[in-house]
């Protein structure tokens, strides 16, 4: 199949470099900029992922996504039929489940700190908590009244083990007593112990969700919603103010909101460095498309005098650069995606683990891959664009009169 004229000539001129060493030179150091540029920005975004999905899964997994207070009613019937109502709202609300929350001091014999209650429904906690229990068992928690389970940073700060006792001060809703006010408390037992992986394992302790309605009474009913993507819930939010009977929506990000907006800032900045990179690689190739034009003056003008049009002319040198963009950037994905699927095990080879069996999380998304790749071409024909428009400007008969 013969190759369009433009095409033919451009391929021939990216390819032909005999007596040309330092444009040769210049023409290998932009295309391995891009090259190298793709691929750190392919594997840094994947691993960037990876962190922030299992900041996703390990934060989030303990934390409600959202939680819905609705007026208390006499009707019991009125009561049960939220969780329906509240997941008719939209499609991407996935387990609702009663839930109650509050602040709380807890007491050991050694040591006294805060916390963060979480009153919950054995039959309906979310899959990661589930998973993330190293010390007990949730059936038995659940048939066993006033005992609590606790985050494994925190156990190590009150210093307590399992079946040991510790005190659950509520500093809301208190009793004015003849020694004077005094918070609600109550003797708990230690009855297990959950490692997430995170920062919630210093805060967080679990409890019944009667245990806790009973020490804590609230005037509004309270209801954890799980959700298929975490976030959605600013979406979703506005939509369950909007529901009669609804008092208040409490979103994730206000307790967490700050971690997740540094690391998409952290991104968002990395992202904008490496492109830094192709973009300097990519606009290499004007200073090797420039100097290819003026060594190639003579042949524009014999192009232009046999019935060449600027448009074809400028397709040539637009293909030439071209040419160097789409090999460095589909090798540097290429690359890019490799070490993302063997990173682990060169680090264990190389002896640069972060700890003895800690691997790295590695998210790679084919779009993300795909946009980065895009993006390095769309950088390349901007970079084409001024010497491509320069070999468009020479005048044939300037060129040729002396010969």
């Amino acid at each position: 199949m013969q190759l369009p004229i433009p095409l033919f000539i451009g391929l021939r001129y990216s390819q032909s470099r005999k007596g040309h060493a330092f444009l040769s030179f210049i023409t290998l150091f932009s295309v391995t900029g891009i090259f190298l540029g793709v691929m750190a920005l392919t594997l840094v975004s994947s691993v960037m992922n990876g962190f922030e999905g299992e900041l996703k899964k390990r934060i989030l997994g303990v934390l409600p996504h959202l939680v819905v207070s609705t007026e208390k009613s006499s009707n019991q019937s009125t009561n049960n039929s939220w969780p329906d109502t509240l997941k008719a709202q939209d499609s991407r609300i996935g387990q609702v489940s009663p839930f109650a929350q509050s602040e709380a001091l807890i007491q050991s014999s050694k040591q006294l700190t805060g916390a963060l209650l979480q009153g919950v429904s054995v039959d309906a906690l979310p899959q990661f908590l589930r998973d993330s229990l190293q010390i007990g068992d949730w059936q038995d928690f659940g048939q066993s009244r006033y005992q609590v389970i606790l985050g494994s940073a925190l156990a190590d700060k009150l210093r307590v083990q399992v079946g040991q006792k510790v005190r659950l001060l509520l500093p809301s809703g208190g009793n004015y007593t003849p020694m004077g006010w005094m918070p609600r408390q109550r003797v708990f037992t230690v009855a297990g112990i959950f490692d997430s992986g995170s920062e919630v394992d210093k805060v967080v302790a679990v409890v019944l969700l009667t245990d806790l309605q009973k020490l804590a009474p609230k005037p509004v009913q309270e209801w954890r919603l799980s959700l298929t993507d975490p976030f959605s819930s600013v979406a979703i939010a506005p939509k369950l103010q909007q529901l009669p009977g609804v008092t208040q929506v409490v979103d994730w990000r206000v307790s967490h909101g700050k971690l997740f907006a540094a690391v998409a800032m952290e991104k968002a900045m990395m992202w904008l460095m490496l492109l830094l990179i192709v973009a300097v690689a990519a606009f290499n190739i004007v200073s090797a498309l420039v100097m290819m034009v003026t060594d190639k003056q003579r042949e524009v003008a014999i192009l232009k005098t046999q019935g060449m049009t600027n448009s074809q002319l400028f397709l040539v040198f637009a293909v030439q650069g071209m040419s160097h963009g789409v090999v460095g950037a589909f090798a540097g994905a290429l690359a890019g995606v490799l070490l993302c699927w063997q990173l682990n095990p060169l680090m264990a080879l190389l002896g640069l683990q972060l700890l003895p069996g800690m691997a790295l999380p590695i998210d790679l998304q084919p779009l993300q891959v795909l946009f980065i790749v895009l993006s390095a071409l769309l950088l390349t024909a901007l970079a084409v664009i001024y010497p491509a428009w320069r070999a468009v400007q020479i005048d044939p008969a300037e060129i040729l009169r002396d010969e």
